[in-house]
C-alpha cells in the first residue's frame, strides 16, 4: 500500500459521531461496490487510525490505502461524500510515509443472531425428525451464550443500513496486529482478515 486518503470527521454539537460514521461508512461502501471485481472483492483497504483511542472507540479519522493513485482517484470520493462535507474533510491523496509503525489487518467480525439460532434449530429438527420445539430447547443454552457474547463484545462497530433488506445491522470491527505486511483484496466494506494496511 503506498497511497492513502484521510477522512476526519468534525465534531459538531448537534450531530453524533455515531451517525456520521455511519452516513460516512454507507458511502465508502457504496464506492467500492462501484469498483469491485467480479468476486466482490476491491483492492482498497480502509484502517481506523484511533481504533479504540477516544471516547468514540473508532475514534474520528478514517484512512483508505490503495497501492496506486489511480485506484483511488477511480473510488471518486468528491461524488460519493459531497453532502458530507459539513460533517467531515477529505485530504489530497499522499505518499505512505516511509517509516511506518507496523501493519494491521482489520476485519468484520460476525456473531450468531437469534435468527440464526432459529434457522439451525429448524434445519436440526427436519434432519432429527424431531418437533421444532424440541429442536429448539437444544439450542436455548447457546442462543443465551451467543447473547452473552454480543453484550460482553468491546469490539466498536458502526451501525448501517442494508441496501438489500433495509434492516439496521451493525458492522463489528476488529483489528489483528501483523509482524509482516500483506498484499490483497478487501471486501466491499473496505475490511480484510488477511490483507494488511500500514499503521501510522
Amino acid at each position: 500500500m503506498n497511497y492513502y486518503i484521510e477522512i476526519e470527521l468534525l465534531k459538531d454539537t448537534e450531530i453524533t459521531l455515531g451517525f456520521v460514521w455511519k452516513k460516512l461508512y454507507s458511502q465508502i461502501h457504496l464506492a467500492l461496490v462501484e469498483v469491485r471485481d467480479e468476486k466482490n472483492l476491491v483492492s482498497v483497504g480502509l484502517s481506523f487510525p484511533n481504533y479504540q483511542e477516544s471516547k468514540f472507540p473508532l475514534g474520528n479519522k478514517l484512512r483508505l490505502f490503495a497501492k496506486t493513485k489511480e485506484e483511488l482517484e477511480q473510488l471518486n470520493l468528491a461524488h460519493w461524500l459531497n453532502r458530507l462535507m459539513d460533517y467531515i474533510t477529505v485530504s489530497e491523496i499522499q505518499k505512505v510515509p516511509a517509516n511506518v509503525d507496523g501493519f494491521v489487518s482489520f476485519s468484520r467480525k460476525r456473531f450468531k443472531s437469534n435468527s440464526e439460532i432459529r434457522r439451525l434449530a429448524k434445519r436440526y429438527a427436519k434432519r432429527e425428525g424431531i418437533e421444532y420445539e424440541e429442536a429448539l430447547k437444544k439450542f436455548v443454552e447457546t442462543e443465551e451464550k451467543y447473547e452473552k457474547v454480543k453484550k460482553e463484545n468491546k469490539l466498536p462497530y458502526i451501525n448501517m443500513q442494508s441496501l438489500s433488506s433495509n434492516q439496521e445491522l451493525k458492522i463489528f470491527i476488529e483489528k489483528i496486529e501483523r509482524d509482516n505486511p500483506k498484499d490483497g483484496l478487501f471486501s466491499t466494506y473496505g475490511l480484510s482478515h488477511e490483507s494488511t494496511v500500514p499503521s501510522f
